[in-house]
């Protein structure tokens, strides 16, 4: 199949699916873009469908529905980029994880960009921490840029979806330690982790949660100079290494 139109049904579809949260969700289906993310996440999940500027391009065994032939011109209206690397798959949006005896998580709390929120899923999986929750508040994390900046890791790190009384609850009956970065609180060089333990990470803007900072073991990055803060994806990596990597 072949299309050159920019108003077909399917690039329609396309194109809502990358703009549209509710559309997502509705259809179960997210998009993604570039030769290294389509072969490695669809090493695991089978696509919906692949679109390719040519069929060359399609990683050698992989499995797909309808493929579709498209111009550059049509690549480039359903990834919102000037310069698409040449193959789009709509592949189905990861299923709620029940995150049940997972014993080293981050919780997102309010985090609202999608890079922030995508490089934080990925260096959760980089640095071995088994799932992330996401407080309803943060961004979808099948949202194009999202997706971008997590390359790949949205697929392959569970994820739930939940309010801040259920991951109390989770953390209660999992005896997993919460702790929230927060600039009041001790360094967290000088802190000694256990092996259970869920990281809570604030929004950019507005920083935590009232219900956070009050159930949480605040901890701390001690800086230098006049910088006040951090952006929320680097803290949250810096915490996640001295977790994983600092002796107990």
């Amino acid at each position: 199949m072949n299309i050159t139109s920019l108003q077909h049904p399917a690039i329609k579809h396309l194109v809502k699916l990358r703009h549209n949260r509710d559309y997502r969700e509705e259809h179960g289906s997210a998009v993604i873009e570039g030769n290294k993310m389509v072969a490695e996440v669809c090493q695991h999940i089978a696509p919906k469908s692949l679109f390719v500027l040519d069929q060359s391009l399609i990683p050698s065994g992989l499995k797909s529905g309808p493929i579709v032939t498209v111009s550059e011109e049509v690549l480039t209206k359903i990834t919102g980029t000037p310069s698409p690397e040449g193959i789009v798959a709509e592949v189905p949006m990861p299923a709620q994880a029940s995150l049940q005896g997972k014993k080293r998580l981050i919780a997102l709390d309010g985090v609202s960009d999608p890079g922030n929120l995508g490089t934080l899923l990925r260096t959760a999986l980089a640095l071995g921490f088994e799932g992330a929750f996401l407080f309803h508040d943060c961004c979808d994390p099948c949202n194009d840029k999202a997706l971008r900046a997590a390359k790949g890791a949205t697929f392959r790190l569970p994820i739930r979806n939940g309010s801040w009384e259920e991951l109390t609850a989770f953390a209660d009956q999992g005896g997993l330690s919460l702790y929230a970065a927060d600039l009041n609180g001790i360094p967290a060089s000088e802190a000694r982790f256990p092996q259970s333990l869920i990281l809570v990470l604030g929004s950019e803007a507005h920083g935590l949660s009232l219900s956070a900072r009050e159930g949480c073991q605040k901890i701390t990055i001690p800086q230098h100079g006049a910088v006040d803060s951090l952006n929320v994806a680097v803290a949250g990596g810096i915490l996640m290494y001295v977790m994983a990597y600092e002796k107990r």
